[in-house]
Protein backbone atom coordinates (compact mmCIF):
# COMPACT_ATOMS: atom_id res chain seq x y z
CA UNK A 1 0.00 0.00 0.00
CA UNK A 2 2.58 2.57 0.73
CA UNK A 3 4.64 1.78 -2.42
CA UNK A 4 1.09 2.76 -4.08
CA UNK A 5 0.89 6.47 -2.49
CA UNK A 6 4.85 7.00 -3.54
CA UNK A 7 4.33 5.33 -7.32
CA UNK A 8 0.96 8.14 -6.88
CA UNK A 9 3.40 10.75 -5.83
CA UNK A 10 6.30 9.92 -7.97
CA UNK A 11 3.96 9.22 -10.98
CA UNK A 12 2.33 12.80 -10.66
CA UNK A 13 5.51 14.87 -10.61
CA UNK A 14 7.13 13.09 -13.53
CA UNK A 15 4.12 13.94 -15.20
CA UNK A 16 4.38 17.91 -14.59
CA UNK A 17 7.90 17.32 -15.34
CA UNK A 18 7.53 16.22 -18.84
CA UNK A 19 4.37 18.54 -19.33
CA UNK A 20 7.41 21.26 -18.69
CA UNK A 21 9.67 19.51 -20.79
CA UNK A 22 7.39 19.66 -23.80
CA UNK A 23 6.52 23.17 -23.66
CA UNK A 24 10.26 23.90 -23.08
CA UNK A 25 10.50 21.96 -26.39
CA UNK A 26 7.82 23.13 -28.33
CA UNK A 27 7.99 27.28 -27.03
CA UNK A 28 11.59 27.73 -27.09
CA UNK A 29 12.85 25.57 -29.73
CA UNK A 30 13.71 26.37 -33.30
CA UNK A 31 10.59 25.92 -35.10
CA UNK A 32 9.08 28.30 -32.24
CA UNK A 33 8.04 31.28 -34.45
CA UNK A 34 6.71 35.07 -33.97
CA UNK A 35 2.70 34.91 -34.06
CA UNK A 36 1.67 36.31 -37.02
CA UNK A 37 -0.61 39.43 -35.11
CA UNK A 38 2.98 39.99 -33.24
CA UNK A 39 5.06 40.38 -36.34
CA UNK A 40 4.49 43.98 -36.85
CA UNK A 41 5.90 45.07 -33.44
CA UNK A 42 8.34 42.00 -32.36
CA UNK A 43 11.58 41.46 -34.72
CA UNK A 44 13.43 38.72 -34.96
CA UNK A 45 15.98 39.75 -32.22
CA UNK A 46 13.68 40.56 -29.88
CA UNK A 47 11.77 37.41 -30.20
CA UNK A 48 14.95 35.18 -29.83
CA UNK A 49 15.40 37.26 -26.56
CA UNK A 50 11.98 36.07 -25.28
CA UNK A 51 12.79 32.49 -25.81
CA UNK A 52 15.77 32.48 -23.74
CA UNK A 53 14.00 34.40 -21.45
CA UNK A 54 11.58 31.35 -21.08
CA UNK A 55 14.11 28.84 -21.67
CA UNK A 56 16.03 29.69 -18.58
CA UNK A 57 12.84 30.19 -16.10
CA UNK A 58 11.18 26.79 -17.76
CA UNK A 59 15.42 25.22 -17.06
CA UNK A 60 15.18 26.04 -13.96
CA UNK A 61 11.54 25.05 -12.73
CA UNK A 62 12.67 21.88 -14.08
CA UNK A 63 15.38 21.38 -12.37
CA UNK A 64 13.95 22.84 -8.83
CA UNK A 65 10.99 19.92 -9.57
CA UNK A 66 13.62 17.33 -9.87
CA UNK A 67 15.19 17.91 -6.90
CA UNK A 68 12.45 19.24 -4.99
CA UNK A 69 10.77 15.59 -5.83
CA UNK A 70 14.04 13.33 -4.55
CA UNK A 71 14.26 15.35 -1.22
CA UNK A 72 10.73 14.97 -0.57
CA UNK A 73 10.98 11.41 -1.43
CA UNK A 74 13.86 11.20 1.14
CA UNK A 75 11.67 13.62 3.52
CA UNK A 76 8.43 11.01 3.30
CA UNK A 77 11.05 7.79 3.80
CA UNK A 78 12.40 8.84 6.18
CA UNK A 79 13.22 12.13 7.84
CA UNK A 80 10.04 12.77 8.60
CA UNK A 81 9.73 9.87 11.07
CA UNK A 82 12.93 10.72 13.15
CA UNK A 83 11.58 14.37 13.17
CA UNK A 84 8.13 12.80 14.88
CA UNK A 85 10.22 11.80 17.77
CA UNK A 86 12.60 14.87 17.99
CA UNK A 87 9.82 17.51 18.67
CA UNK A 88 8.11 15.09 20.88
CA UNK A 89 9.39 17.55 23.93
CA UNK A 90 6.28 18.14 25.18
CA UNK A 91 2.81 16.51 26.97
CA UNK A 92 1.05 18.58 24.56
CA UNK A 93 0.38 17.54 21.18
CA UNK A 94 -0.09 20.53 19.61
CA UNK A 95 2.28 22.29 21.15
CA UNK A 96 4.93 19.24 19.66
CA UNK A 97 2.37 19.68 15.91
CA UNK A 98 3.74 23.07 15.59
CA UNK A 99 7.35 22.59 16.31
CA UNK A 100 7.13 19.72 13.85
CA UNK A 101 5.62 22.31 10.99
CA UNK A 102 7.94 24.73 11.97
CA UNK A 103 10.58 22.39 11.02
CA UNK A 104 9.03 21.62 8.05
CA UNK A 105 8.57 25.27 6.99
CA UNK A 106 12.31 25.88 7.34
CA UNK A 107 13.32 23.15 5.62
CA UNK A 108 11.17 23.77 2.62
CA UNK A 109 12.54 27.47 2.94
CA UNK A 110 15.99 26.41 2.90
CA UNK A 111 15.49 24.63 -0.18
CA UNK A 112 13.51 26.33 -1.95
CA UNK A 113 15.83 29.65 -1.09
CA UNK A 114 18.77 29.20 -3.64
CA UNK A 115 15.98 28.71 -6.71
CA UNK A 116 14.50 31.70 -5.43
CA UNK A 117 17.52 34.20 -5.19
CA UNK A 118 19.19 32.48 -8.91
CA UNK A 119 15.58 33.35 -10.31
CA UNK A 120 15.19 37.13 -8.94
CA UNK A 121 19.03 38.08 -8.96
CA UNK A 122 20.30 36.10 -11.75
CA UNK A 123 17.36 35.37 -14.74
CA UNK A 124 14.90 38.67 -13.62
CA UNK A 125 18.04 40.95 -13.44
CA UNK A 126 19.88 40.00 -16.49
CA UNK A 127 16.54 40.62 -18.35
CA UNK A 128 15.90 43.69 -16.53
CA UNK A 129 12.84 42.83 -14.63
CA UNK A 130 14.11 42.60 -11.29
CA UNK A 131 14.57 45.63 -9.25
CA UNK A 132 14.89 44.41 -5.84
CA UNK A 133 17.57 44.63 -3.58
CA UNK A 134 19.07 42.52 -1.45
CA UNK A 135 18.13 44.17 1.81
CA UNK A 136 14.61 44.39 0.80
CA UNK A 137 14.86 41.09 -0.31
CA UNK A 138 15.46 40.17 3.23
CA UNK A 139 13.28 42.35 5.02
CA UNK A 140 10.84 40.78 2.93
CA UNK A 141 11.53 37.55 4.21
CA UNK A 142 11.80 38.34 7.96
CA UNK A 143 8.04 40.13 7.52
CA UNK A 144 6.85 37.17 6.06
CA UNK A 145 8.79 35.11 9.02
CA UNK A 146 6.66 37.56 11.78
CA UNK A 147 3.54 37.04 9.89
CA UNK A 148 3.55 33.12 10.01
CA UNK A 149 4.19 33.45 13.70
CA UNK A 150 1.97 36.10 14.78
CA UNK A 151 -0.85 34.87 12.09
CA UNK A 152 -0.21 31.24 10.96
CA UNK A 153 1.11 29.56 14.50
CA UNK A 154 -2.06 30.37 16.49
CA UNK A 155 -4.66 29.52 13.10
CA UNK A 156 -2.49 25.88 12.77
CA UNK A 157 -3.00 25.92 16.52
CA UNK A 158 -6.50 25.76 16.60
CA UNK A 159 -6.50 23.57 13.38
CA UNK A 160 -3.98 21.12 15.56
CA UNK A 161 -6.75 21.12 18.89
CA UNK A 162 -9.65 20.28 15.97
CA UNK A 163 -8.15 17.37 14.96
CA UNK A 164 -7.20 16.15 17.97
CA UNK A 165 -9.96 16.90 19.86
CA UNK A 166 -13.11 16.50 17.36
CA UNK A 167 -14.22 13.16 16.28
CA UNK A 168 -15.82 13.91 12.77
CA UNK A 169 -13.47 17.33 12.87
CA UNK A 170 -13.42 17.57 8.73
CA UNK A 171 -16.83 19.53 8.91
CA UNK A 172 -15.66 22.44 11.86
CA UNK A 173 -12.20 22.12 10.26
CA UNK A 174 -13.17 23.07 6.77
CA UNK A 175 -15.55 25.65 8.43
CA UNK A 176 -12.93 27.31 10.27
CA UNK A 177 -10.68 27.62 6.69
CA UNK A 178 -13.56 29.00 4.99
CA UNK A 179 -14.19 31.87 7.51
CA UNK A 180 -10.42 32.54 7.39
CA UNK A 181 -10.70 33.19 4.30
CA UNK A 182 -13.24 35.07 4.27
CA UNK A 183 -11.82 37.30 6.95
CA UNK A 184 -8.59 37.69 5.03
CA UNK A 185 -10.86 39.71 2.14
CA UNK A 186 -10.97 42.49 4.78
CA UNK A 187 -7.62 41.91 6.42
CA UNK A 188 -5.12 41.51 3.41
CA UNK A 189 -6.11 44.56 1.35
CA UNK A 190 -6.08 46.96 4.90
CA UNK A 191 -3.09 45.07 6.85
CA UNK A 192 -1.62 42.50 5.21
CA UNK A 193 -0.21 44.40 2.18
CA UNK A 194 0.75 47.71 3.34
CA UNK A 195 3.28 45.83 5.28
CA UNK A 196 4.42 45.30 1.87
CA UNK A 197 4.03 47.84 -0.87
CA UNK A 198 3.29 51.38 -0.76
CA UNK A 199 -0.14 52.52 -1.89
CA UNK A 200 -0.87 56.14 -3.02
CA UNK A 201 -3.73 57.85 -4.40
CA UNK A 202 -3.86 58.17 -8.15
CA UNK A 203 -3.20 61.88 -9.06
CA UNK A 204 -4.18 61.58 -13.08
CA UNK A 205 -7.48 62.87 -13.39
CA UNK A 206 -8.51 62.28 -16.34
CA UNK A 207 -7.36 58.32 -15.52
CA UNK A 208 -9.71 58.81 -12.46
CA UNK A 209 -12.55 59.73 -14.04
CA UNK A 210 -12.51 57.17 -16.65
CA UNK A 211 -11.75 54.49 -14.24
CA UNK A 212 -14.34 55.43 -11.87
CA UNK A 213 -16.86 55.48 -14.73
CA UNK A 214 -15.88 52.06 -15.24
CA UNK A 215 -16.04 51.22 -11.70
CA UNK A 216 -19.40 52.96 -11.06
CA UNK A 217 -20.95 51.19 -13.48
CA UNK A 218 -19.43 47.86 -12.23
CA UNK A 219 -21.47 48.27 -8.85
CA UNK A 220 -17.98 48.53 -7.86
CA UNK A 221 -18.09 50.99 -4.61
CA UNK A 222 -14.59 51.55 -4.06
CA UNK A 223 -13.34 54.88 -2.09
CA UNK A 224 -10.23 55.62 -4.10
CA UNK A 225 -7.99 54.12 -6.60
CA UNK A 226 -4.81 53.40 -5.46
CA UNK A 227 -1.38 53.15 -6.84
CA UNK A 228 0.93 50.19 -5.57
CA UNK A 229 4.47 50.91 -5.88
CA UNK A 230 5.57 47.43 -7.42
CA UNK A 231 8.14 48.81 -9.11
CA UNK A 232 10.64 48.17 -6.06
CA UNK A 233 10.58 44.70 -6.28
CA UNK A 234 9.89 44.00 -10.45
CA UNK A 235 8.81 45.74 -13.65
CA UNK A 236 5.63 43.79 -14.69
CA UNK A 237 2.57 45.35 -15.03
CA UNK A 238 -1.09 44.52 -13.42
CA UNK A 239 -3.80 45.70 -11.98
CA UNK A 240 -6.57 44.42 -9.60
CA UNK A 241 -9.94 44.95 -7.73
CA UNK A 242 -9.50 43.28 -3.73
CA UNK A 243 -11.10 43.69 -0.44
CA UNK A 244 -14.61 43.56 0.37
CA UNK A 245 -17.07 45.75 2.21
CA UNK A 246 -15.64 48.55 3.24
CA UNK A 247 -12.16 47.83 2.67
CA UNK A 248 -12.75 47.74 -1.62
CA UNK A 249 -9.93 49.03 -3.52
CA UNK A 250 -8.89 49.23 -6.76
CA UNK A 251 -5.18 49.30 -7.32
CA UNK A 252 -3.03 50.19 -10.15
CA UNK A 253 0.82 48.79 -10.66
CA UNK A 254 2.99 52.00 -11.09
CA UNK A 255 4.34 49.48 -13.59
CA UNK A 256 1.63 49.90 -15.16
CA UNK A 257 1.12 53.70 -15.85
CA UNK A 258 4.58 53.89 -17.09
CA UNK A 259 3.93 50.90 -19.82
CA UNK A 260 0.65 52.10 -20.65
CA UNK A 261 -1.16 55.29 -22.27
CA UNK A 262 -4.70 56.18 -20.71
CA UNK A 263 -7.03 54.02 -23.46
CA UNK A 264 -4.79 50.75 -22.71
CA UNK A 265 -5.31 51.13 -18.75
CA UNK A 266 -8.71 51.75 -19.37
CA UNK A 267 -9.03 48.54 -21.17
CA UNK A 268 -7.14 46.85 -18.86
CA UNK A 269 -9.12 48.27 -15.48
CA UNK A 270 -12.57 47.33 -17.76
CA UNK A 271 -11.14 43.31 -18.54
CA UNK A 272 -10.93 43.58 -14.13
CA UNK A 273 -14.56 45.65 -13.89
CA UNK A 274 -15.57 42.04 -16.08
CA UNK A 275 -14.77 39.95 -13.23
CA UNK A 276 -16.97 41.69 -10.61
CA UNK A 277 -19.80 42.14 -12.93
CA UNK A 278 -19.61 38.12 -13.73
CA UNK A 279 -19.37 37.49 -9.96
CA UNK A 280 -16.20 35.69 -10.53
CA UNK A 281 -14.79 35.96 -7.20
CA UNK A 282 -18.00 34.74 -5.92
CA UNK A 283 -17.92 31.92 -8.31
CA UNK A 284 -14.50 31.04 -7.19
CA UNK A 285 -14.66 31.05 -3.88
CA UNK A 286 -17.63 29.06 -4.07
CA UNK A 287 -15.74 26.67 -6.10
CA UNK A 288 -12.83 26.53 -4.05
CA UNK A 289 -15.38 26.07 -1.13
CA UNK A 290 -16.96 22.67 -2.06
CA UNK A 291 -12.85 21.69 -3.32
CA UNK A 292 -12.04 22.26 -0.20
CA UNK A 293 -14.81 20.56 1.78
CA UNK A 294 -14.08 17.67 -0.34
CA UNK A 295 -10.66 17.94 0.17
CA UNK A 296 -10.60 17.67 4.11
CA UNK A 297 -13.38 15.25 4.27
CA UNK A 298 -10.86 12.80 2.13
CA UNK A 299 -8.23 13.84 4.45
CA UNK A 300 -9.94 12.63 7.07
CA UNK A 301 -10.91 9.50 5.51
CA UNK A 302 -7.41 8.86 5.03
CA UNK A 303 -6.30 9.94 8.48
CA UNK A 304 -8.92 7.96 9.93
CA UNK A 305 -7.70 4.49 7.55
CA UNK A 306 -4.92 4.24 9.61
CA UNK A 307 -2.81 3.58 6.42
CA UNK A 308 -0.12 5.93 6.79
CA UNK A 309 0.10 4.95 10.56
CA UNK A 310 0.62 1.18 9.54
CA UNK A 311 2.56 1.60 6.37
CA UNK A 312 5.05 4.55 6.55
CA UNK A 313 5.94 4.14 10.21
CA UNK A 314 4.75 7.53 11.90
CA UNK A 315 1.93 7.70 14.85
CA UNK A 316 1.33 11.76 16.00
CA UNK A 317 -2.03 12.93 13.87
CA UNK A 318 -0.03 16.14 12.72
CA UNK A 319 2.34 14.12 11.17
CA UNK A 320 -0.42 11.85 9.53
CA UNK A 321 -1.87 15.27 8.28
CA UNK A 322 0.69 15.99 6.35
CA UNK A 323 1.29 12.77 4.79
CA UNK A 324 -1.42 12.94 4.08
CA UNK A 325 -1.81 16.45 2.63
CA UNK A 326 1.15 15.30 0.60
CA UNK A 327 -1.02 12.41 -1.38
CA UNK A 328 -4.24 14.30 -1.28
CA UNK A 329 -2.25 16.92 -2.95
CA UNK A 330 -0.78 14.83 -5.59
CA UNK A 331 -4.26 13.32 -6.46
CA UNK A 332 -6.20 16.38 -7.05
CA UNK A 333 -2.93 18.25 -8.44
CA UNK A 334 -4.25 16.08 -12.06
CA UNK A 335 -7.33 17.85 -11.83
CA UNK A 336 -6.44 21.46 -11.85
CA UNK A 337 -6.62 21.77 -15.80
CA UNK A 338 -10.35 21.15 -15.30
CA UNK A 339 -10.36 24.06 -13.33
CA UNK A 340 -7.90 26.18 -15.28
CA UNK A 341 -10.09 25.95 -18.07
CA UNK A 342 -13.11 26.78 -15.89
CA UNK A 343 -10.74 30.23 -15.11
CA UNK A 344 -9.98 30.32 -18.60
CA UNK A 345 -13.64 30.81 -19.68
CA UNK A 346 -14.04 33.43 -17.14
CA UNK A 347 -11.32 35.62 -18.70
CA UNK A 348 -12.79 35.47 -22.30
CA UNK A 349 -15.89 36.62 -20.62
CA UNK A 350 -14.52 39.55 -18.59
CA UNK A 351 -12.16 40.53 -22.11
CA UNK A 352 -16.12 40.63 -23.60
CA UNK A 353 -17.31 43.23 -21.05
CA UNK A 354 -14.57 45.27 -21.39
CA UNK A 355 -14.96 45.21 -25.66
CA UNK A 356 -18.50 46.35 -24.77
CA UNK A 357 -18.59 48.54 -22.46
CA UNK A 358 -14.59 50.50 -24.16
CA UNK A 359 -16.26 50.43 -27.24
CA UNK A 360 -13.56 48.90 -29.22
CA UNK A 361 -12.22 45.81 -28.66
CA UNK A 362 -8.57 46.40 -30.46
CA UNK A 363 -8.05 48.80 -27.48
CA UNK A 364 -7.94 45.60 -25.02
CA UNK A 365 -5.78 43.77 -28.06
CA UNK A 366 -3.47 46.76 -28.18
CA UNK A 367 -3.08 46.79 -24.48
CA UNK A 368 -2.74 42.99 -24.22
CA UNK A 369 0.22 42.82 -26.52
CA UNK A 370 1.74 45.86 -24.91
CA UNK A 371 1.82 43.62 -21.56
CA UNK A 372 2.80 40.63 -22.84
CA UNK A 373 5.37 41.89 -24.42
CA UNK A 374 6.93 43.91 -21.85
CA UNK A 375 6.68 40.99 -19.59
CA UNK A 376 8.69 38.74 -22.11
CA UNK A 377 5.39 36.13 -22.00
CA UNK A 378 5.69 32.88 -23.69
CA UNK A 379 3.73 33.94 -26.82
CA UNK A 380 3.86 29.96 -27.71
CA UNK A 381 3.28 27.67 -25.12
CA UNK A 382 2.79 24.02 -25.61
CA UNK A 383 -1.45 23.27 -25.61
CA UNK A 384 -1.06 20.06 -22.99
CA UNK A 385 0.95 22.35 -20.72
CA UNK A 386 -1.13 25.46 -21.19
CA UNK A 387 -4.56 23.07 -20.54
CA UNK A 388 -2.58 22.17 -17.62
CA UNK A 389 -1.29 25.15 -15.79
CA UNK A 390 -2.76 28.47 -17.68
CA UNK A 391 -5.40 30.27 -15.91
CA UNK A 392 -5.44 32.70 -18.14
CA UNK A 393 -6.12 32.14 -22.25
CA UNK A 394 -3.28 32.54 -24.03
CA UNK A 395 -2.42 35.80 -26.18
CA UNK A 396 -3.16 34.21 -29.18
CA UNK A 397 -6.58 32.78 -28.15
CA UNK A 398 -7.51 36.18 -26.88
CA UNK A 399 -6.48 38.20 -29.75
CA UNK A 400 -8.47 35.83 -31.86
CA UNK A 401 -11.07 36.36 -29.42
CA UNK A 402 -11.31 39.92 -29.76
CA UNK A 403 -10.88 40.18 -33.25
CA UNK A 404 -14.34 37.92 -33.41
CA UNK A 405 -15.95 40.38 -31.61
CA UNK A 406 -14.63 43.98 -34.25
Amino acid sequence: MAALFILLFIGVRVFNIVLKKLNLTYSTGPNSKIPDFLTDEIDDVEFQKFKKYNREKIQLSIVSDVIDTCITLLLLLVIYRKLESLVNITNNPIYNGLLFFAVVGAIEFVLSLPFSLYSNFSIEKRYGFNTMTVKLYIIDILKSLIMNIVIVGPLLAGALWIVYNIGNWWLPLAAGILLVQFLAGWIVPTLIMPLFNKFTPLENEELKEKLEAIAVRAGFKAKKIYVMDASKRSKHSNAFFTGIGKSKRIVLFDTLLDRCDIDEIEAIFAHEAGHYVNKDTLKNIFVSSLFLIMVTYLLWLLMNSQIIVNYFGVNEKYTVLLYSVVFIGALFSMGRGFLAAYGRRMEFKADRYASEIIGDPEKLAKALKKIYKANMSNLNPHPLYAFFNYSHPTLAERIKALQSLS
